[in-house]
């Protein structure tokens, strides 16, 4: 144990550590932003414009990054694309309007999916291809941890803490910032260049194989129906449990407070699933698992039954993440992976953001039978697509002699 432990390299510890602290910060973020706004006079529909603007810079962000990765190594640009996610949670307390609130929040986006898409193919280049899947894994363990704790946090802090409403929620949306800043230290050892020997598996000038074009596209599809899927989940769970059992706001707040465990539960599962039958038979069955479970939920059964449902979808869906981003990986060159990890998050986050306005509309004419077979469909579509992308094979280069013996030939 200790020797595998040993074998790690060490930025890797530090892109896990600084994963921690980007998933505390979001965490704490989350848990008081709505309710800050509203006591700025925010409503939840103006905030629903804030967050459908930061969700379109964080799908443009994806331009000035296949850019700039042209012209600056990973390194700066997983450093300045920190910067830009930590700087702005400094001016979250002191936002008073939906366009200073929108700008805000779509630079710490428009930073977040820069810095996961090279933090990523950074941290995946420093382990061996079959470790990928377990890196992964625990990216979401750490970020899901600090889920756990940023809630608990809150809750803990917040009863201690005897001032106005709004001026507990400013010293949250600090204590959000003070996280990112840790992140943001913890990035820097972490963005170590790539060893010499991953580094050589792939330059800028590489030709691109036919089969990649094929699996950029098997990526986005499979990567925006994945997260249009978990979006009722994600953002509706609490409207889905009001409707269909007609439970308290306190009875709903239990129930989804045990997400997260489940959800750790689930990236914990990958690794071991993957290790027995590989990639592609691991996504299909998760896929159709959750295909499954949410065909039974449109049926008429006991509350328990139901719950047990919701946390299995949670749990298939944390099972198939690790996998998404380890074949954003290993199906393409590493000149490109920056890029096709790049279009994984936003083509995830834009499935979701498309997907929660047709959820919103089913739910709001109280058809939420329909809100999980168009769920279960997505899941179906993203989990099969997401088999299609085949694994990169590396070019075979010629030696210096045969180069020699070809040009005098």
């Amino acid at each position: 144990m200790r020797s595998e432990l040993a074998a790690v390299p060490r930025p890797v510890y530090f892109y896990l550590a600084a994963s921690f602290f980007m998933g505390l910060a979001n965490t704490i973020f989350d848990v008081v932003f709505n309710f800050y706004l509203a006591d700025r006079g925010i409503g939840e529909g103006d905030a629903g414009v804030i967050y459908a603007i930061a969700t379109g810079a964080m799908a443009a962000a994806v331009v000035p990054l296949l850019l700039l990765r042209r012209i600056l190594s990973q390194r700066t640009l997983l450093i300045g694309f920190s910067v830009l996610y930590t700087v702005p949670f400094a001016a979250l307390p002191f936002v008073a309007s939906i366009a200073s609130a929108s700008v805000v929040l779509s630079l710490i986006l428009a930073g977040m999916l820069g810095l996961l898409s090279v933090g990523n193919a950074m941290a995946g280049a420093q382990v061996p291809e079959t470790a990928r899947t377990r890196l992964f894994s625990t990216f979401f363990i750490c970020y899901l941890g600090a889920g756990v704790a940023g809630s608990a946090l809150v809750s803990v802090v917040g009863g201690w803490l005897h001032t106005s409403d709004l001026e507990k929620y400013r010293f949250f949306l600090l204590l959000s910032f003070a996280a990112a800043c840790v992140m943001l230290v913890l990035r820097l050892p972490s963005a170590r260049p790539v060893p010499q020997a991953a580094a050589a598996a792939g330059t800028l000038t590489e030709p691109q194989d036919p089969g990649e074009k094929r699996n950029f596209v098997a990526l986005f599809v499979a990567a925006g129906f994945l997260g249009a899927s978990i979006a009722l989940f994600f953002r509706f769970a609490n409207v889905l449990f009001a409707q269909v059992y007609h439970l308290p706001v306190g009875d709903i707040s239990l129930i989804l407070g045990s997400d997260k465990v489940v959800s750790i539960i689930g990236a914990i599962f990958a690794p071991v699933l993957v290790k027995r039958f590989s990639l592609r038979p691991s996504a299909a069955f998760f896929g159709c698992l959750a295909v499954v479970g949410l065909v039974l939920q449109t049926l008429t059964v006991p509350l328990v039954v139901f719950v047990v449902l919701y946390l299995s979808r949670l749990l298939f869906n944390y099972c198939l993440m690790p996998l998404l981003d380890t074949v954003a990986m290993s199906g393409f060159a590493p000149a490109r992976q920056v890029v096709s990890i790049a279009l994984r998050q936003s083509s995830f986050y834009l499935g979701g953001a498309v997907a929660a306005a047709v959820y919103g509309a089913l739910l709001g004419a109280g058809r939420w039978q329909a809100a999980l077979w168009v769920s279960a469909g997505c899941a179906l579509v993203g989990s099969l697509t997401m088999i299609l992308v085949r694994t990169h094979e590396p070019r075979p280069t010629r030696s210096a002699d045969e180069e020699k013996v070809l040009e005098h030939a």
